[in-house]
């Protein structure tokens, strides 16, 4: 090597040095203004904005190797002088006093809690250390002065402006860090921090700590940080019906959000003013029809007359799904917008008397104004695998994930949805315009008469064989286990074979069970078993059932059976995503419930959300 050479790898290991120095200094400092005692109540949001940023520091550390193996192509030298401000943002007690009006001040170690203040760390630490225990340094939280008298810190003055001033100052540094990264890093970073704040939120169970977490994500670089907001929200309003908030209380805490900042307004709609396209009572399941003139969608739900305590329970869930689905201001829902419920009324009460009708109505408006003889069309996916267009591999998965975004969206924040099926996906089209033509809006995920949240009383689903096909084997039966995220992804898994082969999956299994019955049977002729050729009513269900079963204990599914094309018909990520789904029960991934699944929330379990995760992240990957 040249003595210039030599210079430049003596120059570049300099900066290096300087900047990992720099480093460690930032995070002695984050370490001490964050812990530091006396903190008012009000200043919870500044420690966790402190922290979260923190956290992106050292992640952004060690993505690019600072203290193991340093990235050459970086631009060191202004990483350097970058670390070096934000060390003496964080450091100079004389521009934090000066600048921001925060100053710190020591007391003796001897003090006690009691006298100092309470626990150094908010719930939004703890969260973020017990699921990322290693993403802090190890650095003291007591500062030796020059005698070796052991010295704590508090806040002596504390104003909330100028502490807001100081994140964004941080948050400014931070970004110009992350900024300097390619686009690959960039990339990994915004997916990392959008994964532990979902996590985060998953977790949580209040609703001040959520709104604390939608007010980090307002500083976030992380490009979905508009669908894990709304999923806070959705959290919000889970926890705050469950926790039996009532519109008409007036009462409010202090220590929490007002429900009524993030719980949308009830609606309930008035039955004279509904137009239907048929006189007949109606039925548990799905129609059009006008409301003020506007087209909607109908999903109505049965509830037993005679059974006055169940009527009022299932009354009541059927108002908090409208409430759930009115909050549809992020897309990554992927449903219709619920503008309200239809009451109980003696036009809706089915012939025998015993039962009664509620209606969740969603609203249609894009699709422009209703007239009398335009009525929109509603084409279920389970109705569009024997149409003439077929989709391709890019439109199928782009359907597949807006599925996998919605079920991710409803487990973070704790609802089941309990109906996933292919006639639940619904595509909408106006007029002439209809899937043939490629006008439909969609998919929509739709079907959420039997959605609960999780630590709710589970509800026994009408038994339809077309419907049971997609439940998990293990929620069937007599003997069957509560209801559990897992089972949803198990009906999710079977939406997405069906989307990987476009076929429905009664015809799936059919073909499966021929297959499996002449491999143990040579010699045996079998004609076409599909739905098109003998209709349901010849469906053997037992035996498909019994087919359904051995999936799960296929013990190679990626190398024989219907599994193992979907590799040739979307490829291996596709056919991962689908394994992780239907295989999630089986793997204790994707869980949280522990016995009869009522009584107190389970998100703080075992359980976790990184199976719809990963099936999210490997759905993306996919490119054709």
């Amino acid at each position: 090597m040249s003595a210039c050479g030599v210079d430049v790898a003596g120059s570049a290991a300099g900066l290096v040095s300087i900047c990992l120095t720099a480093f460690r200094g930032c995070v002695q400092a984050f370490e001490i203004i964050h812990s530091a005692t006396h903190f008012v109540s009000e200043a919870d949001s500044f420690r966790c904005k402190l922290e979260l940023e923190q956290y992106k520091l050292m992640q952004w550390a060690e993505r690019i190797g600072l203290e193991k193996q340093p990235e050459q192509h970086l631009n060191w030298s202004l990483i350097a002088d970058t670390l070096k401000q934000l060390q003496s943002l964080l450091s100079d007690t004389q521009s934090l006093k000066s600048k921001y009006c925060l100053e710190l001040v020591q007391i003796e170690s001897d003090t006690s809690e009691q006298e100092t203040g309470a626990s150094h760390n908010t719930s939004f630490s703890k969260l973020l250390d017990k699921l990322r225990p290693n993403s802090r340094l190890s650095s003291p939280r007591i500062i030796h002065n020059g005698n070796g008298v052991a010295k704590k810190l508090k806040w002596a003055a504390f104003d909330k402006e100028k502490a807001a001033k100081l994140v964004d100052d941080i948050v400014y540094f931070n970004h110009s860090l992350f900024s300097l990264l390619d686009s690959v890093n960039q990339e990994f970073l915004r997916s990392a921090l959008a994964s532990v704040l979902r996590d985060i939120i998953y977790r949580s169970n209040a609703t001040s700590e959520l709104e604390i977490i939608k007010q980090l994500l307002r500083s976030t670089y992380t490009a979905t940080s508009e669908a894990v907001s709304s999923a806070a929200t959705l959290k919000q309003i889970r926890l705050a019906l469950s926790q039996g908030y009532d519109a008409n209380r007036a009462e409010e805490s202090a220590s929490e959000p007002s429900p009524r900042n993030f719980i949308p307004k009830l609606c309930r709609l008035e039955p004279a003013l509904l137009q239907r396209q048929s006189a007949e009572s109606p039925v548990e399941g799905r129609e059009i029809a006008h409301y003020k003139s506007s087209p909607v969608i109908i999903e109505w739900k049965l509830i037993d007359w005679s059974d006055q305590e169940s009527q009022k329970e299932l009354k009541l869930r059927v108002e908090q799904i409208a409430i759930l689905l009115a909050h549809t201001d992020d897309a990554s829902l992927h449903s219709l917008p619920c503008i309200g419920v239809l009451p109980s009324d003696e036009a809706y009460k089915p012939r025998d008397g015993k039962l009664i009708c509620h209606g969740l109505v969603f609203g249609l408006t894009y699709l422009g104004p209703a007239s009398a003889l335009s009525w929109p069309v509603i084409q279920p996916l389970s109705s569009l695998y024997s149409e003439a267009r077929k989709p391709s591999l890019n439109e199928r998965r782009n359907i597949a994930l807006a599925l996998t975004e919605a079920v991710l969206q409803l487990h973070t924040s704790g609802w089941l949805h309990k109906g996933i099926r292919s006639d639940n996906v619904l595509f909408i089209g106006n007029g002439d315009s209809g899937w043939e033509s490629g006008g439909t809006f969609g998919p929509y995920l739709a079907g959420y008469e039997y959605a609960r949240p999780v630590n709710h009383r589970s509800e026994a689903v009408t038994a339809i064989p077309e419907h049971e096909i997609y439940q998990h084997p293990r929620g069937q039966g007599r003997g069957r286990e509560n209801f559990r995220r897992s089972f949803d992804l198990f009906a999710l898994g079977c939406v997405l074979l069906e989307l990987s082969l476009w076929s429905n999956l009664v015809d799936i299994l059919q073909r499966e069970l021929s297959e499996s019955t002449q491999n143990g049977c040579p010699g045996k002729e079998f004609k076409d078993l599909t739905v098109h050729s003998k209709g349901l009513a010849e469906v053997d269900w037992m035996r498909l059932h019994s087919t359904k079963k051995q999936l799960l204990q296929n013990d190679d599914p990626k190398k024989r059976g219907e599994l193992a094309n979907v590799a040739f018909h979307a490829g291996e990520t596709f056919q991962k995503a689908i394994l992780l789904c239907l295989y999630a029960a089986e793997d204790n991934r994707g869980d949280e419930d522990r016995g009869d699944g009522l009584g107190a929330d389970e998100d703080m379990g075992d359980g976790d959300i990184s199976v719809q995760k990963e099936v999210v992240d490997l759905l993306r990957q996919c490119r054709f």
